[in-house]
């Protein structure tokens, strides 16, 4: 068969071959499988039904469209050196449903798909990246039913999720020995301190080792960051109605609607919008969240498009108690004299608040191969009235309570500018990012507190062995009326400047050299009744290394990098009355390791080995004198595996292995570790019928280690026992529906969390999703 093409020559280098397939019913065809019949070139489409093979030699070829249960179509081309060939569409002969059904399309690895233009910036392969990263799309959390976030992030080879239950705030987790916030949205800075809702994500990339060359100082950690991406307008009028129940009166509705809103399809809606109720299996807990995120896209014309983005969430919740063991003379918290759901706070106080964001970019392609984005993003995030329960046991049956409460919040504005190029010089491909970015941030609370300043308000002591009244919100309020009601502000600016070039020496070998310099100016914070503390600015430079050399080309890289991460500290005042103006801190990380895409997409891996030195740590010295000589290391070893070894049947495999130790600290701390876990393991195998009578009928199963953990390590080691969990879920998932049983934790095991907390036991959900 052959198509009509429409080809025109541009100085990109070698040749190459985009285009886009659409089914029967003119919707995008997705994750179909395009490839040079014996050639190396293949690749799979995106969501939008977009496709590009890249070094495709000069001449005739045979463009070879497939899906795994159909016949393969076959299509006539012809390439010439030094261009790009722009297919004409093509139309599958399968509507939009008919593809819906096939799990593995073209032996695509469906959980494999790691392109993303966040983790540097540049439209690279991951084989073509010398940094590691992972991606959790929507379609795992789909089929692992994930109606908590956070929970999605077990997922995330060597790393462990921090708040578990039903306290859903703010999201932590553990990346390479270090707390890791997620503070990033679309790659730029956000503030979901009250709850992340799944309906809004399209997928999470967990971006590993210190990232400061571009993505600065104050949204990540040395161990790395998460971002997440948002879901984008489609071409096409589809969606779907989600109802999920479950244990604990879990009720939860789900929508995402997408339609465009003209006939040429330049200007595209999609809504996403949820409302989650849960209770929790403790005596006291609950949560309640409702979202709505509207996107909009306008491609005013073939060179500029407009996007923007909104997403209001209001959530209300109990937190869990902020707990302090020391009292205590076990020293495994599985051994504390308290029953597994025993809770020592109520549904009275709660955490009541939100997040405003907003969010603009603008994309513009110049003549040639250079691109303008332009981006926009406003974040608020606020605590109309937050609860926080105290609790200090004294020994094995008494224990204080005290209260803090607060309102407040945080304001965040980010302004980013930057050009992509893709050119040669000497015959050398490179591909270009060049930036500048202005963050400010805004921070306003109001607290209650005594004429010493200290925000903790004696509530009552109890004895757990007795009768004790649940902790009143009156009872707060009486007693917060005998305290100063004291309020705090403060500000932060950023200006940055950095590039980053990926150079192809050759075709295999590439190397990667990137620089951000980052003015970080502090503007003080005003504190009533208590004096104003003065401001500061650090200038910090943050580079980047790294080299690609791909033995078997577009299979297997061998990658090494060498990467930078700062955050900015204050002056401090030492014993003697004197300031010590302090330096930045910084983490360097060097890594290396292997990636894999083998057996035409079907295995995906990684194996890496990194190690991060933290230098310019504060510590404090036998005097109470505050040292900025601490230094602090964390290495280890991580491996990922995405496999498809049959139709239908996919694998997903992590394990990480992480020592880290104080080398230079305070007392009592050096030559131990931070009392985190040191391993990790995560897995899920699922197996959906790709045909035949069972067709659309799956099963998946699945679960984590985590080795033990250490509460306040240093300060008496009280364990947090290692814990393995196993899930399991069934589905039936057909073109106009989908029935899914999902049950957690399986075995019933008993395990605390990271914040010592008590995680769930054997709970199910099930979904019922109507599709259009």
């Amino acid at each position: 068969m052959i198509v009509t093409l429409l080809a025109h020559a541009q100085q990109t280098g070698k040749s190459h071959v985009k285009g886009h397939i659409q089914t029967s019913d003119g919707k995008p065809g997705s994750f179909v499988t395009v490839q040079i019949k014996n050639g190396k070139s293949a690749t799979v489409t995106d969501e939008n039904g977009n496709y590009q093979l890249r070094n495709v030699p000069a001449g005739k070829h045979i463009l070879v469209i497939s899906i795994v249960g159909f016949q393969s179509t076959e299509y006539d081309i012809e390439t010439t050196e030094e261009s790009t060939l722009n297919v004409a569409d093509i139309s599958l002969r399968e509507d939009a449903k008919t593809l819906q059904e096939i799990t593995v399309k073209g032996n695509v690895n469906k959980f494999s798909q790691k392109e993303t233009p966040y983790v540097s910036r540049l439209p690279l392969k991951n084989l073509e990246n010398p940094q590691v990263y992972n991606v959790i799309s929507k379609d795992l959390m789909e089929e692992q039913l994930i109606t908590d976030y956070k929970q999605s992030l077990r997922n995330v080879p060597g790393a462990a999720v921090a708040h578990g239950g039903y306290s859903n705030g703010f999201t932590y987790s553990i990346i390479r020995g270090f707390w890791t916030g997620a503070r990033m949205r679309n790659g730029l800075a956000t503030q979901q301190f009250n709850g992340i809702d799944p309906v809004t994500v399209e997928r999470t990339e967990a971006i590993k080792g210190p990232s400061g060359t571009l993505f600065g100082s104050s949204l990540i950690s040395f161990g790395g960051l998460t971002n997440l991406v948002t879901k984008k307008p489609l071409d096409t009028f589809q969606g779907n109605v989600t109802f999920t129940t479950g244990s604990y009166n879990l009720v939860r509705l789900a929508a995402d609607v997408n339609t465009p809103l003209n006939a040429d399809k330049t200007l595209l809606l999609r809504v996403n919008t949820a409302l989650h109720s849960e209770g929790s299996f403790m005596d006291w807990g609950f949560q309640k969240r409702f979202v709505l995120a509207p996107s909009l896209s306008y491609k005013v014309d073939d060179r500029l498009t407009l996007n923007f983005e909104a997403e209001i969430l209001r959530s209300k919740m109990t937190l869990l108690p902020i707990q302090d063991f020391s009292g205590v003379s076990v020293k495994n918290i599985s051994k504390l004299p308290i029953r597994y759901n025993q809770s020592i706070n109520s549904d009275d106080p709660v955490n009541a608040g939100g997040s405003d964001l907003f969010y603009a970019q603008a994309t513009y392609k110049f003549p040639g191969n250079w691109t303008s984005n332009t981006l926009f993003s406003y974040a608020a995030g606020h605590d109309d009235e937050f609860v926080a329960l105290w609790t200090s046991w004294k020994n094995d049956s008494t224990i204080n309570r005290s209260v803090e409460t607060s309102a407040g919040g945080t304001t965040d504005l980010q302004f980013q500018q930057n050009f992509n190029g893709d050119f040669k010089i000497a015959g050398m491909r490179n591909r270009l990012v060049a930036g500048v970015d202005y963050y400010y941030s805004k921070n306003l609370s109001t607290g209650y507190v005594n004429a010493e300043f200290a925000t903790q308000a004696p509530y009552d002591v109890i004895n757990i062995n007795r009768l004790y009244s649940p902790v009143s919100l009156d009872k707060i309020r009486a007693i917060r009326s005998n305290l100063i009601h004291a309020r705090e502000s403060s500000k932060t600016e950023t200006y940055s400047a950095y590039a980053s070039n990926v150079l192809n020496i050759s075709d295999r070998l590439l190397a990667m050299l990137s620089l951000r310099v980052d003015r970080y100016e502090y503007k003080g914070a005003a504190v009533m009744f208590s004096d104003y503390t003065g401001g500061y600015g650090q200038t910090a430079l943050s580079p980047k290394f790294g080299l690609v050399y791909q033995p078997v080309k577009d299979q297997v890289s061998i990658f090494a990098n060498y990467m930078n991460g700062f955050q900015n500290n204050g002056s401090a005042r030492q014993p003697d009355g004197s300031i010590t103006v302090l330096k930045p801190a910084n983490g360097y990380q060097w890594e290396t390791g292997v990636k894999l895409d083998v057996f035409n997409h079907k295995l995906s891996a990684t194996v890496s080995y990194y190690n991060i030195d933290l230098t310019n740590a504060i510590r404090q010295d036998a005097g109470g004198f505050s040292r900025q000589d601490g230094k602090q290391r964390s290495k280890g070893i991580e491996a990922d595996i995405i496999a498809n070894p049959l139709p239908g049947l996919s694998i997903i495999a992590g394990f990480g292995m992480n020592d880290y130790k104080y080398l230079i600290a305070d007392e009592g701390q050096v030559g131990i570790t931070t009392g985190l876990p040191n391993d990790f393991v995560n897995f899920w195998m699922s197996y959906k019928a790709p045909a035949g009578a069972l067709r659309g009928v799956g099963v998946g199963f699945g679960g984590n280690y985590v080795s033990e953990a250490y509460s306040d390590n240093q300060y008496g080691s009280l364990t947090i026992p290692a814990y393995t969990l196993f899930d399991a879920t069934v589905f039936y998932d057909k073109p106009k529906w989908r029935l899914a049983l999902k049950v957690n934790n399986l075995s019933n095991t008993k395990m605390w969390g990271l914040n010592n907390n008590p995680m769930n036991p054997r709970n199910f959900a099930t979904s019922l999703s109507f599709k259009f």
